[in-house]
């Protein structure tokens, strides 16, 4: 063997070496994140009961069928918890770590109404529990107004009001 064969294999060795180092770490922190965040919903249902919330449902999936071009995708929607308080129902969502930092961004504000319109409840809870704060959003969502739907549900009043007037009335005004 000469000098660059011996290169070359010091090369592949230290890379396969550095790739099964990158996936053990990789391994590692995700077992990390997921052991850390099973510990917070223990954390977060204790405060959610002591903020005076009972809790319905852990992690309930509600099963989802994506239709594109004729082929069906399987998924579901799971949030953390699903909560009654003062007859009212929120659906909870646990935050912990680096997620805090972005509490109210866009994609959480998305993914929480997701929840409130799949979950079809009151309202939505966003729960940091590194800091121990819950915050409670609600949603009023404005639905586009289509006047044809308008249009013929005010036909249909006007014709069921003149057959009952006839039918009722018998065809006399007074």
């Amino acid at each position: 063997m000469t000098q660059v064969d011996f290169w070359i294999l010091g090369i592949i060795c230290g890379l396969v070496l550095a790739y099964y180092l990158l996936k053990c770490y990789r391994s590692y922190a995700i077992k990390r994140r997921l052991k850390t965040a099973k510990h917070a919903e223990k954390r977060a249902k204790q405060f959610l009961e002591e903020e005076g919330y009972k809790v319905i449902k852990i992690q309930p999936r509600v099963p989802v069928i994506t239709h594109v071009n004729g082929k069906n995708y399987k998924n579901h929607i799971k949030v953390d918890f699903i909560v009654k308080k003062n007859s009212k129902t929120y659906v909870v969502d646990v935050k912990t770590g680096k997620q805090v930092e972005r509490l109210l961004d866009a994609d959480i504000r998305r993914q929480l109404l997701e929840y409130y319109l799949v979950y079809r409840t009151d309202g939505a809870l966003l729960l940091d529990m590194t800091n121990k704060k819950l915050y409670n959003l609600k949603f009023d969502i404005e639905m586009p107004h289509n006047c044809k739907v308008y249009l013929a549900i005010l036909v249909a009043f006007v014709f069921g009001f003149v057959v009952a007037f006839f039918l009722f009335g018998g065809g006399k005004f007074f």
